[in-house]
């Protein structure tokens, strides 16, 4: 009877918040097909969205949104899961990719997965740390953590989502409620067992060296991103030993450059996307050179970076990046490789 009513209640949620946890689409068409799913024209609209989907090229920005709104529109769980899953992996570099793993982790939460929504909301903090829908995510990471009494990480999400969402008065009072148990936890002290939950098995254990030597997908191991990585952070580098005091490390680079000219061994990319599973790496790398992208794949700390181009400088790099968001839509941004 629990695990009804547990059921019944995460259903009830999942609508609730449905429009609080993704984008609106963008394009007329699809907009007109969400209209007459929700009133009532399920049929129609999912032979629209097919033949919307059979006239599109897999290769066009609009097609994952296509994809997403059709699991948007689906018939049964089965057919959206699938058709999300499409979009997180097959176009995890889109900007509907967030979008996509968000919903899958709503289903896990009203299915009773608890270990699928957790190890989901891991991948959107990993993969997609620039998301806005992280705020959105910290609602449903706090129920799923408080299901699974691990409330540490619970109150984590919790406090971070509340520092992100204060125009939004309606999650902002979702979290509020919540938190209510976080000070609850405080004063009792933390369980011993504080850690995250592990990545999945079948990412941990899996190698770069296994890309396919005809890929023709350079890998540069172990090249750090100039922004902060969500894997350990390496040792801190020795200071310049003309500098009294050590930087930051995060405008050391730009200090040291701006005093000598630049260093020819050290070159530009633009980040593309950044995931835990190799076959995902080398699915998008594939994709982005069939494109005419110069790509490498990067492995740092168990991610699998897909990076693209080759600047001299970071101007040239960041001056590029507009053009390379607009064909491919995500949160592209500068690194510096050495």
């Amino acid at each position: 009877m629990r695990k009804l009513l547990r059921g019944l209640s995460a259903v009830y949620a999942l609508s609730a918040l449905s429009t609080l946890a993704a984008h609106a689409q963008t394009d007329p068409r699809l907009v007109e097909i969400i209209r007459q799913a929700q009133q009532g024209q399920g049929d129609s609209a999912r032979l629209k969205v097919q033949r919307l989907l059979a006239s599109t090229s897999p290769g066009d920005t609009l097609y994952p949104q296509i994809v997403y709104t059709q699991a948007m529109v689906a018939n049964d769980a089965g057919d959206m899961r699938r058709q999300l899953q499409r979009v997180a992996v097959e176009y995890s570099s889109s900007s509907w990719a967030d979008d996509a793993l968000l919903r899958l982790v709503q289903l896990d939460y009203a299915s009773g997965n608890l270990d699928g929504a957790a190890r989901n909301l891991e991948r959107i903090r990993l993969d997609y740390p620039g998301s806005s829908l992280l705020p959105q995510a910290s609602y449903w990471a706090a129920r799923t953590y408080f299901d699974q009494k691990r409330p540490e990480l619970a109150c984590r999400w919790i406090s971070e989502g509340m520092a992100a969402s204060r125009e939004n008065i309606e999650l902002q009072n979702q979290l509020g409620y919540l938190n209510q148990r976080c000070t609850q936890f405080a004063a009792a002290g933390p369980p011993r067992d504080s850690q995250p939950n592990p990545t999945p098995a079948r990412d941990s254990g899996q190698v770069v060296g296994a890309l396919p030597p005809d890929s023709g997908v350079p890998l540069n191991p172990g090249v750090a991103p100039e922004r902060p990585s969500p894997a350990p952070s390496p040792a801190p580098p020795t200071p310049h030993p003309r500098a009294a005091t050590p930087e930051p490390a995060g405008r050391r680079a730009d200090t040291v450059a701006a005093a000598k000219p630049p260093d020819a061994s050290i070159r530009y990319r633009i980040q593309i996307t950044a995931v835990r599973s190799v076959a995902t790496a080398q699915s998008e790398a594939a994709r982005l050179k069939s494109r005419g992208f110069d790509v490498v794949l990067v492995e740092e700390g168990g991610l699998y970076k897909v990076r693209v181009g080759s600047y001299a400088t970071k101007a040239a790099a960041a001056a590029d990046l507009p053009k390379i968001k607009a064909k491919l839509g995500g949160s592209p941004f500068v690194v510096t490789e050495s």
